[in-house]
């Protein structure tokens, strides 16, 4: 007799199975492989790192096995975007991660050295598109300078002026298919953002750079999140504001028209709040780096984070910086702390009586300290002219007393001993070592000099 219970009790378990089979290949499915091999690279270690703009995170290593072959596992909540496999300073390989395999092989990190994609629509779209990018703006580049400095009424002038045409047609033909073919995938939009924007060589340098500031950004979503995860947008930002340079006859000029170009962008990226976030930490890291304190203020006074809505753990720590920027611009009172030395003598910033002082964050590990102090020291003698107070990041008490008594810098030495959270330390905003503030007799900040030269061009001042 047909036990129809029975039946369904059956059915039942191997509906349940049947799901968790599903679920658990549906699991594995999602996880995903980047498969390599590089020729000669024998038992070496690799570092797969996440690309966001010009910062770069750590996300696996793993090492090669005698064949120069490897595998990096992604797990599914691997986040999409561009990845960069690398073994050592300029050894890197670029590749895009959008949920699929990838598998390449390749002879080596140099620019001859090929890389031949085997698995990833991705990647063999990107890699076509550097292809004929690389080698058709290297000749465009080659047949500008011709065309610049060629007679125009001769016959080759207007061959090198059609084959310039030809190349940029070309160029722009084969991106155009590469997104059309491949529409929804993430290199499109990237191709999309970094087609070159490319002149008339027949107009002048004004002409050109007129047009190109005006159509820059023509080919740029601002409004795409994706593109934070990519250097695309960083590079388009570092080309564009790069456009001002020729032009300025000075460096006060120079620095009127970056701040031009800065207000541009921020104009484009106000579309999009992340995107937003992201250029105004990039600009002011970039800034910081090459001591552009002009424009990390105009950044700080002009920034309109307030006309978001969402308050993100980034605008927070990017309305911060901004406020400190403000507080240590030069010309404003350097903040007063009361602490103790090594000697353990109660150190006012304010008590200090000298023309001028030196405030130093060092560090007994930085190599780059080592460079400068010595030059603080050739200026350090008569404590009414110059007084100097390191504070150093060290943690270990006795790493910083063997270096102090090692470099016999008989200034005023503080040790917090709390590294990167250290009051002074925080107080100041202290991201890096060296970091120097020069300050007057009423303790005004009037200088934050960077390198060798620029510190001893700073204290050489009457």
């Amino acid at each position: 007799m047909f036990n129809f219970e029975k039946y369904l009790f059956v059915m039942k378990r191997l509906v349940l199975i049947a799901t968790i089979l599903m679920i658990t290949i549906s699991g594995i499915s999602q996880e995903h492989t980047i498969n390599g091999t590089i020729s000669g690279l024998e038992n070496e270690d690799l570092y797969l790192m996440r690309l966001m703009g010009e910062k770069r995170s750590i996300v696996d290593t793993v090492k090669t096995d005698i064949t120069g072959a490897f595998t990096f596992t992604l797990p599914q909540d691997r986040e999409i975007g561009m990845y960069v496999i690398i073994k050592g300073p300029g050894q890197a390989v670029e590749l895009i991660y959008n949920k699929e395999d990838i598998q390449f092989t390749t002879t080596g990190f140099d620019n001859d050295d090929g890389i031949q994609i085997i698995s990833s629509i991705e990647n063999l779209i990107y890699y076509d598109y550097l292809g004929i990018k690389g080698m058709n703006m290297y000749k465009l580049d080659v047949l500008n300078e011709l065309i610049r400095n060629y007679p125009p009424n001769d016959e080759f002038f207007l061959d090198a002026v059609r084959q310039y045409n030809s190349l940029k047609d070309e160029l722009n033909n084969r991106i155009d298919q590469l997104i059309d073919n491949n529409v929804g995938t993430l290199a499109s939009r990237y191709l999309a953002t970094d087609r070159p924007t490319i002149v008339d060589p027949i107009l002048d340098d004004k002409e050109k750079s007129k047009i190109l500031k005006n159509h820059y950004f023509d080919n740029v979503d601002f409004n795409d999140t994706l593109l934070i995860r990519s250097t695309f947008l960083t590079s388009k930002v570092v080309g564009y504001l790069s456009l001002f340079q020729s032009e300025a006859n000075s460096q006060e000029e120079l620095e009127d028209y970056m701040l031009m170009g800065v207000d541009s962008i921020l104009t484009h990226a106000q579309i999009n709040q992340k995107v937003y976030e992201f250029l105004v930490d990039f600009l002011i890291n970039g800034f910081q780096s090459i001591g552009f304190e002009k424009g990390l203020e105009h950044i700080a006074n002009a920034s309109t984070l307030d006309q978001f809505c969402e308050n993100t753990e980034r605008k927070k720590k990017l309305e911060n910086r901004l406020e400190l920027i403000k507080k240590l611009a030069i010309g404003q009172p350097a903040p007063n702390f009361d602490a103790v030395d090594i000697n353990n003598d109660s150190i006012v910033l304010n008590d200090i009586d000298s023309r001028k002082t030196v405030l130093i964050f060092w560090a007994s590990w930085c190599p780059h300290c080592d460079e400068i102090m010595p030059i603080i020291n050739s200026y350090y003698g008569d404590k009414n002219e110059l007084e100097v107070i390191a504070i150093s990041i060290d943690e270990s008490k006795d790493e910083l007393l063997k270096s102090i008594n090692e470099t016999g810098y008989d200034w005023i030495n503080i040790a917090e001993l709390k590294g990167w959270n250290g009051d002074i330390v925080e107080e100041y905003g202290i991201a890096a070592t060296p970091s120097v503030f020069v300050l007057d007799e009423n303790k005004i900040i009037i200088g934050k000099p960077l390198g060798k030269s620029e510190v001893a061009k700073f204290l050489a001042k009457p």
